[in-house]
């Protein structure tokens, strides 16, 4: 009977001590618990990372102002309508105004280029001219005293390419770029092309009226290959003088 009082005892403490361990790691597991949510909740949420914004191209020479235009790369009708209405917005006369241009997508956002702006207006140069020409273009309108003159210009990887690829073009060129005359109505010419010169800059014009300032006019700029196409002898003119500057 004292064995059998002995042995229930100690059964009793093993017991006993199997619920304390037991009790030991349930409380240890649960501490566990709360110190894991505790610091997850103490965890700061991601900070969003920051949009990355577009920065333009340093101008190819120094403008008055700029003005910015995003649209859709798919939005035809708007483009054309934000370009036209950039040319109508007044400025003071022998300024150059920069016209930036963005284009959105899918993928995101992204300067356009002389191929996407020909696109809008359906223009197809000689083929290979464009392969020839930077992407990063500089569009701008020039403030002339008999109205507005869009323009652009853009690095060209070969000049004398370039050269032959504007010459090529030159007989089907006033049909191919009626859209950047926007109000304005060209006269009908017989005569061609003719050779001028500008600072020592040889550049080629073809003369689009007898009373404005009218035409188109384009050159390759020795320093850095600059391609300038405009619309008006003073824009061309005035092109020339910057790039000239800042040399």
């Amino acid at each position: 009977e004292a064995n059998a009082k002995n042995f229930a005892k100690k059964e009793e403490r093993g017991d006993s001590k199997k619920i304390y361990f037991y009790s030991t790691v349930l409380l240890a597991i649960f501490i566990f618990l709360g110190v894991g949510v505790y610091l997850l909740s103490l965890k700061k949420e991601p900070e969003p990372r920051p949009e990355i914004k577009l920065v333009p191209p340093a101008p190819l020479f120094a403008t008055e102002t700029s003005r910015t235009i995003s649209v859709r790369i798919d939005n035809k009708a708007q483009f054309l309508q934000l370009v036209e209405d950039s040319m109508r917005e007044q400025e003071r006369e022998g300024t150059i105004k920069r016209l930036i241009i963005k284009l959105q997508n899918e993928s995101g956002e992204r300067f356009a280029t002389i191929k996407d702006f020909l696109n809008f207006y359906r223009i197809s140069p000689p083929a290979g001219l464009l392969e020839g020409l930077n992407d990063n273009v500089m569009f701008f309108i020039y403030n002339g005293s008999g109205g507005n003159r869009l323009g652009f210009a853009l690095g060209a990887r070969d000049a004398n390419r370039t050269w032959r690829d504007f010459i090529s073009w030159e007989s089907s060129i006033l049909s191919d770029l009626q859209p950047f005359f926007f109000a304005e109505k060209p006269e009908i010419v017989i005569a061609p092309f003719e050779d001028r010169t500008y600072r020592n800059v040889d550049w080629r014009f073809l003369k689009l009226s007898q009373e404005k300032d009218l035409g188109i006019g384009y050159t390759i700029f020795n320093a850095g290959n600059i391609l300038i196409l405009t619309t008006s002898k003073e824009a061309i003119e005035t092109a020339i003088n910057r790039l000239s500057a800042r040399q």
